[in-house]
């Protein structure tokens, strides 16, 4: 949902994404998996939506097994810890004084070539499938499930916002969370 919000709130985006599109794809045929090696742009939108609004904001609870340090503060073992993805994903140390903005071209380099983004992020270029040395073992079937699905919405349409009933674009908010009433 936030990413179709942000291809109707930065049509420029789409636009760069949907020429890619026609240029490697074309219109005689739908995208498919093999094309995501020349298809980096579909792939830092994938990149950019999670990160920019992540799926679970605080991340999911883990537990100290062990008493630990960090920094100078003792953490005894058991302690809950959440880690703030919303906060690692909005920092501008990592991702430049926008990161607050929606912007797919942080995750591209000068020739539009794909690059990985902040180290810690093992390649992912955000935090959403975890920290440390566990990720979600189910990341590889999501980037798959969202490259696909992206690139085939963006093939076959243009995202535009609504208009009101003087034909005028009605204004997005790209701001405000919303729940869907969905929990884990």
């Amino acid at each position: 949902m936030w990413w179709v919000l942000a291809m109707m709130a930065h049509p420029e985006f789409q636009k760069r994404a949907q020429d890619q599109l026609d240029n490697v794809v074309g219109r005689s045929r739908t995208p498919t998996f093999a094309d995501a090696p020349n298809l980096p742009y579909i792939q830092a939108l994938v990149k950019e939506s999670l990160r920019w609004r992540p799926v679970v904001p605080l991340g999911l609870p883990h537990a100290t097994t062990a008493d630990d340090w960090y920094e100078g503060m003792f953490i005894p073992k058991g302690t809950l810890c959440i880690a703030n993805l919303w906060q690692c994903h909005h920092d501008p140390a990592a991702y430049g004084d926008d990161a607050a903005s929606f912007n797919p071209e942080r995750f591209l380099d000068e020739q539009g070539e794909l690059i990985s983004g902040p180290a810690e992020t093992r390649d992912d270029g955000h935090c959403t499938y975890g920290l440390g040395r566990r990720a979600c073992v189910g990341k590889h079937a999501a980037n798959d499930t969202l490259f696909i699905s992206m690139a085939m919405v963006l093939w076959a349409a243009r995202l535009e916002p609504s208009q009101d009933e003087n034909g005028e674009e009605v204004p997005l908010d790209t701001e405000t969370p919303y729940d869907t009433g969905m929990e884990l």
